[in-house]
């Protein structure tokens, strides 16, 4: 017994100083190094974790940029988190290093609770390599010039859906509708479907997924399990994150796949030939058509697999919803509050398109209509913080060091609101991109590779259907500017803190407005304009 003491005493002894090793590397790591970009004092143990609020975080960030300059270091506990407010340092970093600075982080509650084996195919959760430039080629099919042009007709009919329904509708509807086409137009272009084929138990079902998978992702609204291991141990009947996620994953799967099972049995059909009127394919047919006509292609070369086809088409869904939707509301919100904007839209149709609704080949001209959408990408920017990429490997920049594995943020609601480059950054201006092509005061010096907005991200994480959400959003509020004057019965509170719900996408609290007809006369013209242009729709997809 007493041979066995004292190997147990240099037992616990060495177990307690690895302990102490442990701990002590723990409330280091969690400090700013002399080297780490400045920001704001950290705490011991927790960094900056406990200054960071859990909404609306681009606010305190842009904040934090006056006082500690356009690149502010902050730590969440042991974690690096860098944040960008300048488009020079955006350039340099997410768009020429890409190569390293395309990452994305793990997380554990979308990885081990939502995509689990089909993690590396979502696209919120695709690495940066190989498959994620085949995605990316994939997917220009739909939003490349010959894309773009193709969808026009779905985005035609889906914009005059909308037009027609809000004609005699309960302003209780009204929301109701918007939400329904942000979701009808990607459904039809990426998998074929209509909307009113799959019906309204389907959409209900689909916001009800976004909705539980965006609390998911937002800090604050699922336990930091990340930081807190133990906090996974929970039991679904006392962790509600739990129950969502299951939700989640349930509605992925089988969805995901009811795409690709739609998408399966449109293969031979819509795709041009001589004499046929159809011009139009799915993203999804057409990916598996290329997989089909590919089998006999160069050996070793990786070819989709269902699962892969599924989760890109039905990833993409996801975020094109989203975004377009916030965007859309924001759009009919500032019509309504700002009532001398909305005349000048309506000026602008009117002059295009007398006689009726205008269509897809007008969207290039309906400028003031496209100025007003930059206006509320720059003012109301749908993903305020934009998507976080990841180091994969130490770098330096400006004399700092980044270690590898530090989560990059281009904080887009502080890059487009520097006073040095925008007149009156906090308020909503339109004629901004009027007299500027990127909004910006006269007299500024353009970077290279400056745009217009930053609200669709950068680098090889920019979102690829930019263009086709915005031809989408402007074909689709000419259409309800030429027939509706929006109205709201009471002022509509704008303020992003009070007026906006926020977490991954930024977009308007519920409010009520009101679509009047400008004219009897035009509906008329919105009833012909639905029916012309769903006619022509059936033609081209067969």
């Amino acid at each position: 017994m007493f041979s066995v003491t004292p190997w147990i005493t240099a037992s616990i002894f060495a177990a307690a100083i690895v302990f102490g090793i442990a701990v002590v590397r723990y409330l280091v790591s969690t400090q700013r190094s002399k080297d780490y970009p400045p920001g704001p004092p950290t705490l011991l143990g927790v960094g900056n974790l406990h200054q960071i609020p859990l909404k609306q975080p681009f606010i305190k960030f842009h904040e934090w940029s006056k006082t500690y300059g356009d690149i502010i270091g902050l730590k969440a506990g042991p974690s690096n988190i860098v944040v960008l407010h300048n488009t020079k340092y955006v350039r340099e970093l997410l768009d020429k290093r890409a190569a390293i600075y395309s990452g994305r982080p793990y997380s554990y509650i979308p990885a081990e609770h939502v995509f689990c084996q089909h993690g590396d195919k979502h696209i919120l959760n695709l690495q940066n390599g190989p498959y994620l430039r085949q995605w990316r080629a994939a997917v220009a099919y739909l939003v490349g010039p010959v894309g773009l042009k193709q969808t026009v007709p779905m985005q035609e009919a889906t914009a005059a859906n909308l037009a027609y329904k809000l004609l005699d509708t309960n302003p209780s509807k009204t929301l109701e509708h918007l939400k329904h086409w942000a979701l009808a137009t990607p459904l039809l272009a990426i998998s074929g479907q209509r909307l009113e084929d799959r019906g309204s138990a389907f959409a209900d079902r689909f916001f009800l997924a976004q909705k539980h998978w965006l609390q998911l992702l937002e800090p604050g609204n699922a336990p930091p399990v990340d930081l807190f291991p133990l906090l996974r141990l929970v039991p679904e009947s006392f962790a509600d994150w739990k129950g969502k996620a299951r939700y989640v994953r349930e509605y992925m799967f089988e969805e995901y796949f009811r795409y690709l099972n739609t998408a399966k049995g449109l293969l031979g059909k819509g795709r041009p030939s001589k004499g046929s009127s159809s011009e139009f394919r799915s993203l999804m047919t057409k990916i598996l058509e290329d997989r089909e006509q590919a089998k006999d292609g160069k050996e070793g070369e990786r070819q989709f697999t269902d699962d892969d086809v599924a989760y890109l088409g039905g990833g993409l869904l996801d975020a094109a919803v989203d975004t377009t939707w916030a965007s859309i509301m924001a759009f009919v919100m500032f019509m309504a509050a700002y009532p001398r904007i909305q005349a000048k839209v309506q000026e602008e149709v009117d002059r295009l398109s007398p006689e009726k609704p205008p269509t897809g080949d007008m969207v290039d001209n309906l400028v003031y209509t496209r100025a007003c959408l930059m206006e509320i990408f720059r003012f109301r920017p749908p993903a305020p913080n934009g998507l976080p990429h990841v180091l994969d490997r130490d770098d330096t920049f400006q004399g700092y060091k980044i270690p590898k594995g530090t989560t990059i943020l281009a904080n887009v609601w502080g890059i487009q609101r520097n006073p040095d480059e925008y007149d009156r950054p906090e308020e909503f201006v339109p004629e901004r991109f009027i007299q500027h092509p990127l909004g910006l005061k006269p007299g500024v010096a353009v970077a290279e590779g400056r745009r217009a907005t930053y609200t669709f991200g950068s680098g090889r994480r920019i979102c690829p259907g930019e263009q086709f959400a915005q031809k989408s959003i402007i074909l689709a509020m000419g259409k309800l500017m030429w027939a509706f004057d929006i109205k709201a019965s009471k002022p509509l509170d704008t303020s992003v803190e009070t007026g906006f719900h926020t977490g991954l996408v930024l977009g308007p609290e519920p409010f009520d407005v009101d679509f009047g007809l400008r004219e009897s006369s035009r509906k008329a013209q919105v009833i012909d304009d639905y029916t012309s242009s769903n006619a022509h729709l059936d033609r081209i997809i067969g």
